[in-house]
C-alpha cells in the first residue's frame, strides 16, 4: 500500500498569535524607538542583526528594535516597514554613465503607507493594542496609528522575527 506523503507550508498553519500596529512616522528608526520607549516606559533596542528579506533577487535588510516584558512575559518588536536602497543603473547616453537612483522595498507591500510596524507577541489573546495607540498617538512626530488585522495579511512569515 503506497501512502501520498503531505507537504505542509507555514500557510497551513495559524500562526498569527500577535497583534500588529502600523505607525506613520517621518522620524529616523533609533528616534522613533527613544520615543516609544520615553512614552510607554519600555526599553526597545535594536538587534543585533536585520530582518533580512529576499526581494528580487536582492536581500533587503529591515531594522528591528525588539523589547521583553518580564512582568506580561511578552516580546515586542519595532520594524520598519520602509527601507531605501540606492541603486545603480547604466543609462544610455548618459554623459556621466552611471546614476544612482533609490529604490523603496516593503516588508508588507499591502501597507506601503505605513512606515514602521509595532508586533506585540500576544498568544493568549488578552493584550488591547488601543491602550498603546492612545499613549502614542499623542507623540507629534507620529501622524497616524492604527491596528492592523492580521488574519487578513498576505505574508504573516515576514514577521517571524526570532
Amino acid at each position: 500500500m503506497i501512502m501520498k506523503k503531505k507537504k505542509f507550508s507555514l500557510s497551513d498553519f495559524e500562526i498569527c498569535d500577535f497583534k500588529l500596529i502600523g505607525i506613520h512616522s517621518q522620524q529616523e528608526p533609533h528616534k522613533l524607538a527613544y520615543l516609544i520607549n520615553t512614552i510607554l516606559k519600555t526599553n526597545f533596542k535594536r538587534m543585533e542583526h536585520d530582518l533580512d528579506l529576499k526581494i528580487n533577487g536582492q536581500v533587503v535588510g529591515f531594522p528591528v528594535f525588539d523589547y521583553y516584558n518580564e512582568e506580561w512575559d511578552t516580546k515586542s518588536h519595532l520594524v520598519c516597514n520602509k527601507v531605501s536602497i540606492e541603486q545603480e543603473f547604466k543609462a544610455a547616453e548618459n554623459l556621466f554613465g552611471i546614476d544612482d537612483f533609490i529604490k523603496t522595498e516593503f516588508l508588507l507591500k499591502d501597507y506601503k503607507r505605513v512606515d514602521y510596524l509595532l508586533k506585540i507577541e500576544d498568544e493568549l489573546d488578552i493584550f488591547n493594542p488601543q491602550l498603546v495607540i492612545d499613549k502614542l498617538i499623542k507623540l507629534h512626530q507620529i501622524s497616524m496609528i492604527y491596528t492592523i488585522d492580521t488574519s487578513a495579511l498576505k505574508h504573516p512569515e515576514h514577521l517571524i522575527l526570532d
